[in-house]
């Protein structure tokens, strides 16, 4: 029988994981890059104290690589909910989440909202600004 000798922290597992808070981490510090170019560093902490925080939501090219288009969105709010809403029972889940995304739309690449070769991955991800503290439904 042949045992092999693992380090913590060395399974495959645990690897990946590393793996994609790494690439999560540099995605985030080229979007970073890509705003403050665009709009100035004094102007991203602007809309970030106006809104109580910011979320960067990037298209990636084919491979994952490049930024093709990118939007910077604020934290979604009841009330951009309550508007969405309305837009779902009579026109589908995407009229709810076009309806959301240009609510929260602060500045970016407009084409992310008018195209949908961008709009659907963007859309995708977008679910994610409605993620933040965990809650639970249990039955009794």
């Amino acid at each position: 029988m042949i045992k092999t000798e693992t380090k913590k922290g060395a399974s495959i597992k645990e690897i990946r994981k590393r793996e994609a808070v790494q690439k999560e981490k540099d995605l985030h510090a080229r979007c970073e890059a890509l705003a403050v170019e665009r709009f100035t560093k004094e102007t991203m902490v602007k809309w970030s104290n106006e809104n109580k925080g910011l979320w960067f939501l990037p298209v990636l090219d084919e491979t994952g690589e490049e930024i093709e288009g990118i939007a910077i969105m604020r934290p979604i709010t009841r009330a951009i909910l309550s508007y969405a809403s309305t837009k779902i029972q009579d026109e589908g889940l995407y009229e709810f989440l076009e309806a959301a995304m240009r609510e929260c739309f602060v500045a970016g690449d407009d084409f992310i909202l008018d195209d949908d070769n961008y709009f659907i991955p963007a859309a995708n991800q977008f679910n994610k600004i409605l993620e933040g503290k965990k809650a639970a439904l249990l039955k009794r």
